[in-house]
């Protein structure tokens, strides 16, 4: 059985599935903040997921009838990781930009070595410090006054999105090399649409019992909207049920068993680039030179933290003053 801290062989397959993963995941933040417009968060979420999982159990049922204690409780641990990581990036996006989202969220490249270190003990490296440093810069930047918005509460939601996130990366690349993908990607799908669902319940209830709706805080007062159902809202959840859920579970699953957490952060700097463009086409949603400087070290922060820049330039002037 591999470790974590056992570098698996290179696999060009799963660089290209992630790539593909992150460029399609861009999608989902123009498609997310319409949908939250109109519909409460947990409802989207519960219709989400709820299709992906009849997806799932239609397909893989022998494989969850066949699935061991310790596939089911990764399972369900990865499922409460993505659980945290949608309900606090869906809830940060009624509040701020698609765009933003992208960027905020590409910060969990950065946390993963960090989340590597508290629970598996592997060190971070002096470049993901330095890349750190400068994705927290980057933070400042994109959200400081000047930079087209202030910092907001969604952004604060966003950026506690990213550590779920982070950590969803690292005990997926763990759990996908000693467990079955497709059982791990279902129970984790289930367990999120269970949680949705019972979440959705409680809060709609809270709502419509409530003597003065008005007065509940408004994460809590969005979940009693009537939830239309449209032919472009069926089009919107279809997609993310089946693409961006079921698919991407899959894929992300598979991929991630075959390389470290490290090397799948580097595929998924797509991923922020490809919300800021797709925001642009959907919303025309433009960012301030102070936005894109932001931007820009976010992402200089992840190349530098996973492709070892730091390191590579410090040793290269160290070969040259001994020279």
């Amino acid at each position: 059985m591999r470790t974590l801290n056992q570098v698996p062989t290179p696999n060009i397959r799963a660089d290209l599935a992630l790539g593909a993963l992150a460029l399609m995941w861009g999608t989902t933040f123009v498609i997310t903040k319409e949908i939250v417009a109109t519909h409460s968060p947990f409802f989207y979420t519960s219709v989400r997921f709820g299709l992906a999982s009849l997806a799932f159990i239609i397909i893989f049922r022998r494989h969850l009838l066949k699935a061991q204690r310790n596939e089911v409780r990764e399972g369900i641990i990865l499922g409460l990781c993505v659980f945290m990581g949608i309900t606090l990036q869906v809830f940060g996006i009624v509040y701020t930009t698609a765009s933003k989202a992208g960027f905020i969220t590409g910060l969990y490249l950065v946390f993963t070595p960090l989340i590597s270190f508290a629970f598996f003990r592997v060190p971070p490296t002096r470049d993901n410090m330095a890349g750190l440093a400068l994705a927290i810069a980057g933070f400042s930047l994109l959200t400081m006054p000047g930079s087209g918005e202030s910092l907001n509460r969604g952004d604060f939601l966003v950026l506690c999105a990213a550590s779920m996130w982070a950590a969803h990366i690292v005990a997926t690349s763990v759990f996908g090399r000693r467990s079955d993908v497709r059982t791990l990607a279902a129970v984790q799908v289930v367990t999120v649409a269970l949680l949705a669902v019972i979440a959705y319940v409680i809060l709609h209830s809270a709502v419509a019992t409530s003597a003065d709706p008005s007065s509940l805080p408004r994460l809590i007062a969005l979940e009693g909207r009537d939830n239309p159902w449209t032919w472009r809202f069926a089009a919107q959840v279809g997609y993310m049920a089946v693409f961006a859920t079921v698919v991407a579970a899959l894929v992300q699953t598979w991929a991630q068993g075959k390389m470290t957490p490290s090397h799948a952060a580097i595929v998924y700097a797509l991923e922020p680039v490809s919300a800021a463009f797709f925001a642009f086409l959907a919303f025309n949603e433009r960012l301030q030179w102070r936005g894109w400087l932001g931007a820009i070290a976010i992402l200089a922060g992840v190349m530098v933290s996973r492709l070892g820049l730091f390191t590579r330039v410090f040793a290269k002037t160290t070969a040259v003053e001994t020279a």
